[in-house]
């Protein structure tokens, strides 16, 4: 019986707490997880290794989530992107949408909605 192929995921978050945290939760949950600590990082990461999923906060110095999105799109494999942020702004939401985030989570993150986010996205990429 084939093996389950694991799916890679890339965090990027300039807090080292939240970004510690996912990786941990996600690794536990069989996932390899990679961090990167603001976009720049996180472009070059991309540029070297394809992931199956990014997980970006919006609000980073230099490069933040809605600009790495901007570099992402048409420059690297397109991978399936979740949005992270401490409040709701409806432009930011929008705008994440039309850059090609599958989903909008607001911090603090449910774990369990997490989950059931990450893998329902890789799971339907798998289809």
């Amino acid at each position: 019986m084939a093996k389950k192929p694991v799916h890679k995921i890339l965090v990027v978050d300039d807090d080292k707490f939240s970004r510690r945290l996912l990786e941990k939760f996600l690794d536990g949950e069989g996932f390899t997880v990679t961090k990167a600590r603001n976009g720049a990082q996180a472009l070059e990461m991309l540029a070297k290794e394809q992931f199956d999923l990014l997980i970006t906060d919006v609000s980073m110095p230099r490069i933040g989530g809605l600009k790495l999105l901007e570099e992402v799109k048409g420059r690297y494999p397109m991978p399936a992107i979740v949005v992270t942020a401490t409040d709701i702004d409806s432009e930011t939401q929008r705008r994440s949408y039309s850059l090609g985030a599958r989903k909008f989570m607001l911090k603090p993150l449910d774990r369990e909605e997490l989950l059931l986010t990450v893998r329902g996205i890789l799971n339907n990429d798998e289809a």
